[in-house]
């Protein structure tokens, strides 16, 4: 992963007709990002948010994407690793004419909203075999 251990995938499923993941991830409260942001009051960084989103397609599609553009960002609640024990995100997809893949995403946790995303993806030029694991 990129995020180089930030969380674990407790767990991850893709529709059959895929155009719908449900996954759950569990935040690594020890990773360094959280000692400066912020020292005192841990919160994961909003682009950590986006990030696992990009990762968690990837890892459902078996392919590299590259965000192409965000269209709506919206953080309704602070993430702490200490008090928010397990993450869950659902990512609808939409294949788009221009050939991108629209993803419009809700992160939660204990049925409290904690960001919605919108956003296109292209796939990227480079080799599958980079997917992170």
């Amino acid at each position: 992963m990129l995020l180089n251990k930030l969380y674990t995938l407790s767990s991850l499923e893709l529709s059959k007709e895929k155009d719908k993941i449900t996954a759950y991830i569990l935040l690594n409260r020890e990773h360094p990002v959280f000692e400066g942001h912020f020292p005192g009051n841990p919160i994961l960084p909003g682009v950590c948010t986006v990030q696992i989103i990009r990762e968690l397609l990837e890892k459902s599609l078996e392919k590299e994407l590259l965000l192409a553009r965000a269209g709506n960002i919206k953080y309704l609640g602070f993430i702490n690793p200490f008090t928010t024990s397990e993450i869950q995100f659902e990512l609808v997809l939409k294949n788009l004419e221009t050939g991108a893949l629209s993803c419009s995403a809700s992160v939660s946790a204990g049925g409290t909203a904690l960001c919605s995303f919108k956003g296109e993806y292209f796939a990227s030029p480079v080799s599958s075999s980079h997917i992170p694991q």
